[in-house]
């Protein structure tokens, strides 16, 4: 059976012609059903779920050989996924939409979320704790699984695009004109950091609680080692479109998507960014499972709008992915 212990998974949107599809050595089994996918956590070696418009659930179990749509139980857009484990997540989407899953994505139930905002990001750092963000400064807490959801006040009526939470009480949320937002005691109080930058931010990833990256519009790239409380750019070669995600396995070792197909990859915590053009377009998401996950890439899976198109290593025409040096993994 193939797995997923060497594989890095990206999100976009856009198709691939047939005739692109056959000089580049992809294939579409088209499991999305033409609706684009926002979001994708990889659970463990054989697990992929994924999310996107139109309440799509899709989920592999034998490495991407074949998916099958999960019923949702709603219609509405989902933007973002969080998962804490192999087997409990939480999607949320459009209309205040949030969804649990406690078998691996296999089955998921609707539940209350008390606002009728978007969602767009998501964080959980247990089974039970966990902070949803959203349009106009919406930012929602749980501490019971979703169970019950409370409003929380950011300060702010920015549309807010992620969050990152390294414990159940220290988190930060970025957002549109360069809003970041951070709290140390779940969300009872936060505060907005200073940011010299007023580009939109859509991804950030914080591997403890001083340690996180940003990216955003126009290719910015945002470091911290202060939880914040300064940070300093990074040069980013593919500094020509916006960077749609970000995600850190340590302190060191990120890959960052952007809007127009390329991907960087950094193994020294962003003091270089390697460049590497997927020969898509519009990726929205990218998720690892350990740091090996991705940089050893043999393969590479493509969830898009009109085609989830698998990559094969083996085939002489498939556009190269230019590798990072491989961990000893």
């Amino acid at each position: 059976m193939k797995n997923f212990s060497r594989l890095l998974v990206l999100l976009s949107f856009g198709g691939v012609g047939a005739s692109a599809s056959a000089q580049s050595g992809w294939f579409s089994p088209n499991p999305a059903q033409g609706n684009t996918l926002w979001s994708v956590a990889v659970l463990d070696s054989t697990t992929v779920v994924a999310v996107g418009e139109g309440g799509i659930i899709i989920r592999t179990t034998d490495g991407g050989e074949t998916w099958k749509v999960q019923d949702s139980g709603t219609t509405s857009a989902l933007r973002a996924l969080s998962f804490v484990d192999a087997s409990t997540g939480t999607a949320v989407g459009f209309a205040g939409t949030i969804l649990r899953t406690t078998d691996g994505g296999e089955t998921w139930t609707v539940q209350s979320s008390s606002t009728t905002k978007d969602l767009y990001g998501v964080s959980f750092m247990d089974g039970n704790t966990g902070t949803a963000v959203g349009n106009l400064g919406a930012i929602l807490h749980t501490t019971d699984g979703g169970e019950t959801w409370t409003v929380q006040d950011g300060g702010t009526t920015v549309g807010l695009n992620q969050a990152s939470f390294v414990d159940a009480n220290t988190g930060t949320v970025v957002g549109f004109s360069g809003t970041m937002l951070r709290t140390t005691d779940g969300g009872e109080t936060w505060t907005q950091q200073a940011n010299s930058f007023p580009n939109d931010l859509y991804g950030v990833a914080f591997v403890d609680a001083n340690t996180g990256t940003a990216v955003g519009d126009l290719g910015l790239i945002l470091r911290t080692t202060s939880g914040g409380q300064t940070w300093r750019q990074q040069y980013n070669p593919a500094a020509d479109s916006p960077l749609r995600a970000v995600a850190f396995v340590d302190a060191n070792t990120g890959t960052a998507v952007s809007f127009n197909g390329t991907l960087v990859h950094t193994t020294d915590g962003g003091t270089h960014w390697i460049r590497t053009n997927t020969g898509t377009d519009r990726l929205f998401g990218v998720s690892f499972l350990d740091s090996c996950t991705g940089r050893q890439s043999a393969r590479v899976v493509r969830l898009s709008a009109q085609q989830m198109a698998r990559k094969r290593g083996h085939s002489k025409r498939t556009r190269s992915w230019r590798r990072s040096p491989a961990p000893h993994c």
